[in-house]
């Protein structure tokens, strides 16, 4: 399996041969191999010399490059596509006495993207460091981040053993490249179909007409990929079946996080949606089910009401008393598959760090009147006084939850069978099931 390394270390002497190469750009594999070659290189830093020689002696395994500083690595991948999984990461750099720039870095980096981090320094400042990596802000990258004392006889070792056990174990860092590569060879294959058209026929063919104007939006421009983009990765499949060994029972904490992931995105729109989870003044929740057709239109289309469904947070007294008023038993493996059809349960809202369990009875749905619009405009945040958005639930859940909430807001009804004919029929189901 192959893997991305990228250094960011001030030691890579790239500026010793200042008339070939820029130190403030990627150091590519080929330049690496220049200076190792060159008898001339003054290396200060061995450590980091064996451990480019390892790697590139090694090219079926490892593609490297280099970085002289992280600001050098911040400026490159704004304007480029480079992810590495890998990086080895110098904490001195010359910003002088008390800077918190190697931290400030350290953590965009994290953020950014899924790299594996190894920082690398002397023993008289892995005590320090150990400090800073310590804290709050960096526990939730978990075992990403990775402090090593370069000093040490094993600090090469230790760290391909570190890197070895991901692969096992960590799911981004053992498909991670896969995962990359193949959404890359999909969005080209879309582009390439595209490639045929003009601006204006494909603006035109997504889009709305404004004046003498195509007018084409982002949300546009994802309706009209999202289904294709779908199709040609499951054609191209971005990694072969995983089967894993059961080693243990999985830990419901780490699978509530995965479905937290799955089921919630909070986006910077001002737009208010269907599928957004709003919070009142009072921290009550409501799920936004107006459709976003007349969200778009509000005011002319929906005469300034909103539709909303309240959320019920399990295990609170008011829920408890909702609840003791359907004695059916309960019996749900999805949002909208369960037996008690007119409820569902919404798992792992993310509410102030936490992830609450919520209960949504589609029967309450209320309506909350915004006064003083006019026009055919979209319903935004700013004009929703007492009401901010909390998270939105995206699909493949919400649409389905959308309808199933609908179908319940009503129902249809039909005369009961009588219960001779209605044990018959079970049984007749359950002989054919036999």
């Amino acid at each position: 399996m192959k893997h991305t390394v990228c250094f960011i270390d001030d030691k890579i002497p790239v500026a010793q041969y200042s008339e070939y190469f820029n130190d403030t750009d990627i150091i590519s594999s080929s330049v690496i191999k220049y200076l190792l070659k060159q008898k001339a290189t003054n290396w200060e830093d061995v450590v980091v010399k064996n451990m480019c020689e390892k790697l590139l002696n090694e090219p079926e395994n490892w593609s490297v490059s280099a970085f002289t500083s992280p600001d050098f690595y911040n400026n490159y991948i704004k304007d480029t596509i480079y992810a590495p999984e890998i990086v080895i990461y110098d904490w001195d750099y010359n910003y002088g006495a008390g800077s918190d720039e190697s931290e400030k870095h350290l953590q965009e980096i994290l953020k950014t993207s899924y790299t594996m981090i190894f920082v690398f320094s002397g023993s008289d400042h892995i005590d320090e460091i150990n400090e800073i990596v310590s804290k709050e802000e960096f526990k939730k990258f978990g075992d990403r981040l990775s402090v090593v004392d370069k000093n040490e006889n094993n600090s090469i070792d230790s760290v391909f053993s570190q890197i070895a056990e991901k692969e096992q174990k960590n799911f981004s860092f053992a498909y991670g490249f896969e995962v990359v590569h193949n959404s890359n060879k999909t969005i080209n294959s879309i582009l390439s179909t595209l490639s045929t058209l003009s601006i204006e026929e494909f603006v035109s063919s997504i889009g709305s007409t404004e004046g003498n104007n195509y007018i084409s939006t982002n949300e546009n421009f994802i309706d009209a990929i999202i289904p294709r983009y779908k199709r040609v990765l499951r054609e191209i499949q971005v990694f072969n079946k995983i089967s894993v060994k059961k080693t243990s029972d999985p830990n419901l904490n780490n699978l509530r996080e995965v479905w937290a992931f799955r089921l919630y995105d909070k986006s910077s729109s001002n737009k208010v949606q269907m599928g957004d989870i709003i919070k009142d003044s009072e921290n009550r929740l409501f799920l936004v089910v107006s459709s976003d057709c007349h969200l778009h239109k509000f005011p002319k289309v929906n005469f300034g009401f909103l539709t909303l469904i309240p959320m019920y947070q399990c295990d609170t007294d008011e829920t408890k008393r909702i609840m003791k008023m359907n004695k059916a038993n309960p019996a749900m493996s999805s949002l909208t598959s369960n037996n008690q059809s007119s409820m569902t349960i919404l798992p792992c809202v993310p509410i102030n760090n936490a992830l609450i369990d919520y209960v949504i009875i589609p029967k309450s749905i209320v309506s909350h009147e915004i006064k003083n619009l006019s026009g055919a405009k979209d319903l935004l945040y700013d004009e929703l006084d007492g009401f901010e958005k909390v998270t939105s639930i995206i699909d493949p859940f919400k649409s389905p939850l959308m309808q199933y909430i609908m179908d319940n807001i009503t129902g249809y009804g039909c005369p009961d069978y009588p219960d001779p004919l209605k044990n018959d029929l079970i049984q007749r189901i359950k002989n054919m099931q036999s």
